[in-house]
C-alpha cells in the first residue's frame, strides 16, 4: 500500500486520485464536466465546490489562514488608499 493521501475528485465522485497529482487530474476532469459550474476556492485550488459560503465553514485551509497571527497583523496595519481630489490641482 502506498504512503500517498487520497482525495476524490470534484467533478466525479468515482475517481480517487493522490493528492499530489489532483491538480493535474482537475484540469483534465473539468474539460468533460457537464454538470452545474463549480467555484475555486481561494484558499486551496483543489476545493472545487457548489456554495462557497457553506465550504469556507468546514475548509481547514482557510482557517488556517485567517487563524494566523500574520494575517490579522496585516488587516491592522493596512494603509488607507490614497485619493486625489482633482478639482484641487
Amino acid at each position: 500500500m502506498s504512503n500517498y493521501s487520497f482525495g476524490t475528485c470534484p467533478y466525479n465522485k468515482e475517481h480517487r486520485i493522490m493528492l499530489f497529482r489532483m491538480p493535474g487530474h482537475i484540469v483534465k476532469c473539468m474539460k468533460n464536466y457537464r454538470g452545474p459550474p463549480l467555484q475555486t476556492c481561494k484558499y486551496n485550488a483543489i476545493h472545487r465546490v457548489l456554495d462557497m459560503e457553506e465550504h469556507l465553514k468546514e475548509c481547514e485551509d482557510y482557517h488556517k489562514f485567517t487563524e494566523n497571527n500574520s494575517f490579522q497583523m496585516a488587516l491592522s496595519v493596512r494603509a488607507q488608499p490614497i485619493i486625489y481630489d482633482e478639482d484641487a490641482v
